[in-house]
């Protein structure tokens, strides 16, 4: 684990690299040899310590990996220091580079006072290494030998005796013996996937033990394939099993070949429990014969990946979710209360809820909390000591280590890059909604991310992110019409396991003012209740990043002495803190990489922000900044300006979005990728330098001007990865006049205009990877549908005031997979037809405020897969048509959620049930 402190030390050392390059000739020969020599140590004190990853079984090796992971720290620091020294030599422009020279000319700054300075602690570093190195004699570039205590990284997920019983996951155990028993004669692959202790290979173990089954197949076999697969012991199991099941005796030699001779013309099934890997399946699966006697494999496994690409269909494969809640319970009060014949005592029910709540529906985890309790006095005091600290003791507490042991091979199977990003959870606070962005762009930021060909660093950490979803390490809580996940989290108790790890190679603190100063470098802090004191007691001169996340009331004051004592930070997040100006002590900050002040009360950016010169993401969401100053337009490696508020109270009308007023000179952040929302000027300046950002994905603009149309159009065809363009005219009654696009960026996902349209821009329609559109206050004389209809991927459809006519038709065979559909105010609408075929695959439909429609969509019967109907303020006579002593309720009996909301003045939303 402490691998993960070598990886933070060779960002840095590619940092240093960079910024050598930047020296005269001969100041980067005075050190540049050094900081390689660090780079090759590193990397091979990381790759000595992947070896020794899960089997620091003796306390002098658990010692020597504390020496490296602390010796990486050092090294971090060192190079941290220097380039904190050096950082006013990337501000890249020319005028202020000259202004910089001459103020550090004046504090007497000499950069080859940080070089000769840097040389020096190197030589201290070096010491430490080769200390090291004579007592473990790892092999460097030059030395010799090998490691020692590395020992087999075989790991065999072990089968938990003791919950047999089959609770919650019937319907999967009726599937299962279905499939296995079908007359379907080809050989059938069935994949069992979920998270460790969700109940695969219990469910299995059921129905391979059935004596259905045992009648069905004349020979069968239960192997558990390992971590580090051996094929040839594999086989040998598989033979042993086959052969017993028969009472046959065992071949010889040639295990490949005999087990293919003794399964030809016979009908098997075997089990290939915990699949860890595409090319295991790929190994062992092309041994079998193809017989067609209706042979059947059944694979378990936590990888999603896997499991698809080992089942043939989506038929076949079993994900298992959570057990219900009354499932749950039922299993939990079974263990927990086995004296009793399972009945909660009623001082215990709430606190044996709350338990059960924190097991999130993990058979593995109920049963283990609930044998842990059956042993507990049945006491409340007793109980609530278990739930408080459930969680942090599955590692330590006997009756709770299995779920570790399931977790650690899981933790210690990923690359070093995912386990950094797999710590990083513990960052955030329980139930935190986790944003999926947010967390890319903080894994960017804190180095975690190597770019890959032509992927940016962005692509590449969703890719990460999407791994440890396939592992089921992370489970995606909000998905996007894309499949792409849009929040995230982990289990309780993984939350549980990752702190644990966290703390023993000093990943993560959160510190509040009753911690005593720990002897250790704290990395990455949650900043608590008391720091106004911490920061006097405890030495943060090693911190890298610092999070509030809403805890306690943390003073203005605490958070500036906070920030003097951490100058070497990467990533600052103060969303939520009490501040009303920007902080003073983060322009210290030259390390920083993102800042986030989303939720604050800040009204204004100070100049010297461009200090900053490593800032990637600045997010400014929700804070009352309206202008932004020219400082911003040095940050030449920007990449995220995110930067809005809303008005709440005000949805659905004019001026619910707040953008920024900013100057010309935006041109030069050429890196930005994000761009949000910031405002057009009067001479449609910023929209033509807006040409200059190739690289956008996304875009957002208010207050154009019917004259800028055009400008925009030439920039906006210049960003050829665009995937969201947000544009806003600057009232509701000025034109957008965008239809001068003859290429418009092929990746468009996502586009909203607000805004007059005179006619609808003919490039819309060519948007074939376009899935939301949001058209509001477009007041279109002609109907925008037959426009849209064609759209291949289209699945989100919103129209506010969009068309000033009286009839809408979704014709027959449009909108094939329009799934929420949202008709918003459209003052003269008195007639809505949905023909037969028109949005097959309709799930949600909301009205809002058509006042003059006062009966159901025609043909609103057709729509057989439509799910919710809400409809806000519509006409009484609308409403009394859905009551069920109406003839037009026969319309709407399909669907299963229907409601009616009235926004009153005070924005409150009460609920009318038309039904």
């Amino acid at each position: 684990m402490a691998e993960i402190s070598v990886s933070a030390a060779l960002f840095s050392v590619e940092q240093v690299l960079f910024s050598l390059g930047q020296l005269p000739v001969n100041d980067q020969k005075a050190v540049q040899k050094d900081v390689e020599h660090l780079d090759v140590c590193l990397r091979t004190l990381g790759a000595n310590l992947a070896d020794m990853d899960g089997n620091e079984g003796s306390e002098q090796l658990r010692e020597r990996v504390k020496q490296i992971r602390d010796v990486a720290f050092n090294i971090e620091d060192v190079l941290a220091e220097y380039m904190y020294n050096v950082s006013h030599r990337f501000h890249r422009h020319r005028i202020s580079d000259k202004y910089d020279e001459l103020a550090y000319a004046f504090k007497f700054w000499n950069p080859l006072s940080s070089v000769h300075e840097l040389v020096s602690k190197i030589a201290g570093v070096k010491t430490e290494i080769n200390s090291i190195v004579e007592l473990d004699q790892l092999r460097f570039p030059n030395g010799s030998t090998r490691t020692s205590g590395s020992t087999s990284r075989q790991q065999v997920a072990p089968y938990i005796p003791g919950y047999e019983e089959i609770v919650g996951f019937k319907e999967h155990v009726e599937a299962l013996i279905c499939q296995l028993t079908s007359q379907e004669s080809r050989i059938i692959t069935i994949s069992v996937v979920g998270p460790g202790g969700s109940g695969k290979t219990t469910i299995v173990k059921n129905v391979y033990e059935s004596k259905r089954i045992k009648r069905r197949f004349d020979c069968r076999a239960w192997v558990q394939v390992s971590q580090s697969l051996d094929i040839e012991e594999l086989f040998g199991s598989m033979l042993k099993q086959f052969c017993e099941s028969r009472k046959k005796p065992i071949p010889g030699t040639n295990t490949h070949d005999k087990l293919r001779r003794y399964l030809q013309g016979k009908r098997y099934v075997l089990v290939l429990d915990d699949i860890w890997r595409k090319e295991h399946w790929e190994s062992i699966h092309k041994v079998f014969p193809r017989g067609s006697k209706g042979n059947r494999i059944i694979v378990t496994t936590q990888n999603s990946n896997v499991a698809s690409f080992c089942a043939e269909l989506p038929d076949f494969i079993h994900n298992l979710t959570a057990l219900p809640q009354p499932a749950a319970w039922d299993l939990f009060c079974k263990k927990a209360f086995q004296p009793t014949n399972g009945q909660c005592p009623r001082e215990l029910e709430d606190l044996s809820q709350k338990i059960v709540k924190r097991c999130e529906g993990l058979p593995l985890a109920i049963v283990a909390v609930g044998s842990l309790l059956s042993k507990k006095n049945k006491l409340p005091l007793e109980w609530k000591k278990v739930h408080d600290s459930l969680g942090f003791e599955i590692g330590s507490h006997s009756d709770l280590s299995t779920i570790s042991k399931i977790l650690l091979p899981r933790y210690t199977d990923l690359p070093t890059h995912l386990k950094n990003c797999f710590l990083y959870f513990c960052v955030f606070p329980e139930d935190y909604p986790i944003d999926c962005m947010t967390l890319v762009r903080l894994w960017i930021a804190e180095g975690f991310v190597s770019r890959n060909g032509g992927e940016t660093a962005e692509e590449v950490a969703e890719r990460y992110l999407n791994e440890l979803i396939e592992r089921n390490l992370v489970h995606a809580t909000r998905l996007d019409f894309d499949g792409q996940a849009r929040y995230c989290r982990v289990l309780y108790l993984v939350r549980g396991f990752i702190i644990r790890k966290s703390e023993e190679v000093n990943f993560f603190s959160q510190i509040r003012e009753r911690d005593a100063c720990p002897n250790k470098k704290i990395r990455r802090v949650s900043i608590d209740n008391g720091c106004s004191i911490l920061s006097q007691s405890m030495d943060l001169t090693s911190v890298r990043s610092a999070f509030l996340f809403k805890r306690g009331n943390v003073s203005a004051s605490a958070i500036e002495d906070i920030l003097r004592a951490s100058k070497f930070v990467r990533v600052l997040d103060l969303r939520d803190a009490p501040l009303d100006k920007f902080p003073e002590a983060i322009l210290l900050l030259n390390l920083l990489r993102y800042l986030c002040l989303r939720n604050t009360k800040i009204k204004e950016i100070p100049n010297y922000i461009k200090k900053l010169s490593y800032l990637e993401t600045l997010d400014l969401k929700h804070t009352r900044v309206t202008t932004l100053p020219k400082g911003i337009f040095q940050l030449c490696n920007l990449r995220h300006l995110l930067i809005y508020w809303y008005r709440l109270m005000k949805y659905a009308t004019w001026d619910f979005v707040v953008g920024v007023k900013i100057a010309s000179g935006i041109s030069g952040l050429t890196n930005l990728q994000k761009l949000s929302l910031i405002k057009s000027d009067k001479h449609h300046e910023i929209v033509k330098e807006l040409g200059a950002l190739t690289q956008l994905r996304k875009l957002g603009l208010v207050d154009l001007r019917r004259d800028g149309g055009k400008c925009l159009c030439a920039s906006v065809e210049k960003m050829k990865h665009l995937s969201t363009l947000d544009v806003s005219s600057t009232n509701m009654d000025e034109f957008l006049d965008l239809d001068y696009m003859q290429s418009p960026p092929p990746h468009l996902q996502r586009l909203y205009l607000k805004g007059r349209l005179q006619q609808f821009p003919g490039w819309i329609s060519k948007l074939d990877n376009l899935f939301r559109i949001h058209l509001k206050w477009s007041r279109l004389q002609n109907s925008p549908l037959h426009a849209l209809q064609e759209l291949p991927n289209l699945l989100e459809l919103e129209m506010v005031d969009a068309f000033t006519g009286d009839e809408l038709v979704f014709e027959a065979g449009g909108f094939k997979k329009l799934k929420i559909l949202h008709i918003k105010q459209f003052e003269q609408l008195n007639r809505v037809e949905v023909e037969q075929g028109a949005m097959p695959m309709l799930q949600k439909l909301s009205l809002w405020k058509c006042m003059k429609l006062e009966m159901l969509p025609l043909g609103i019967d057709n729509l057989t897969q439509i799910e919710e109907l809400l409809l806000c303020d519509m006409p009484v006579e609308f409403t009394n048509r859905l009551q069920q002593n109406h003839e037009d309720h026969e319309m709407v009996r399909h669907i299963r959620c229907i409601k009616y909301f009235v926004l009153q003045a005070d924005g409150c939303w009460p609920l009318e049930n038309p039904s």
